[in-house]
């Protein structure tokens, strides 16, 4: 179980969120939805424990992260950003062996579970034909494929995926998203991903966390639904919300 406690996020001269206060189950496919420069993505970053708290605490199964040793957190909790600094001369299959690192000795060398596990993870998201292929003759989207497989094959019980959609066509955005329930299903792991996309949030999180400017709300889509708290997101000349179909359309 995650829990946010009285947290707040953001750096020395700039609060971003403030005062989140909530717990996240096992097995609990999390949403994190709001606009540009909301602060998703530093509020992910705070969870992996990249970023300091302004105030509040993270705690894993009542354990503060922020005093977890940096192995110890790599062994609870993975995490993809937008930001790609890996060398476009590396395999996918190689990119997906870091994932393993947490678990390897000093000189990374890796025991027959692991690259078992780095095999059924490719096998899992259906990626074998991008094993052995360069990163620098790879799509976007195709990367941000490796890039969840590393995290899958880190094997956490909780991942952290930054715009985990958003170099995919619609097709393979609801492939990644098949998958993803999938995991979160069958192998009860906690997800968090940071998006644009509300429609496709409100179909498939079982919880949402919406950042707003002046507040935040959580709960399932129905919840906030009756809250009437998506009619308030947008100005109404601009975006709707129809509460019966769960969506937003464009006002044209």
């Amino acid at each position: 179980m995650i829990a946010l406690n009285k947290l707040t996020t953001g750096y020395i001269s700039e609060e971003i969120s403030k005062d989140l206060d909530l717990t996240i189950e096992k097995g609990t496919l999390v949403g994190v939805l709001g606009s540009n420069g909301i602060g998703k993505s530093t509020l992910l970053k705070t969870l992996a424990g990249f970023e300091n708290p302004l105030n509040g605490t993270i705690t894993i199964d009542g354990k503060d992260i922020h005093e977890m040793s940096p192995i110890d957190r790599a062994k609870n909790l993975s995490i993809v950003l937008t930001e790609r600094s890996l060398s476009g001369d590396l395999l996918g299959k190689e990119v997906i062996q870091l994932g393993r690192q947490p678990y390897t000795n000093w000189i990374g060398s890796q025991k027959a579970k692991d690259r078992e596990l780095v095999s059924e993870t490719i096998e899992q998201m259906n990626i074998g034909a991008l094993a052995d292929r360069k990163l620098k003759t790879m799509s976007d989207g195709e990367i941000q494929k490796i890039l969840l497989a590393r995290a899958l094959a880190q094997n956490t019980t909780i991942v952290l995926l930054d715009e985990p959609s958003a170099h995919l066509d619609l097709y393979n955005k609801a492939l990644l998203f098949q998958q993803i329930k999938k995991i979160v299903s069958l192998e009860q792991k906690t997800i968090l991903f940071t998006s644009h996309d509300l429609n496709s949030a409100i179909q498939i999180c079982d919880k949402i966390l919406l950042l707003l400017a002046d507040r935040w709300e959580f709960g399932t889509s129905d919840e906030l639904i009756q809250r009437g708290v998506f009619q308030t997101v947008f100005p109404k000349e601009t975006v709707g919300f129809d509460p019966l179909q769960k969506q937003f359309k464009i006002c044209i």
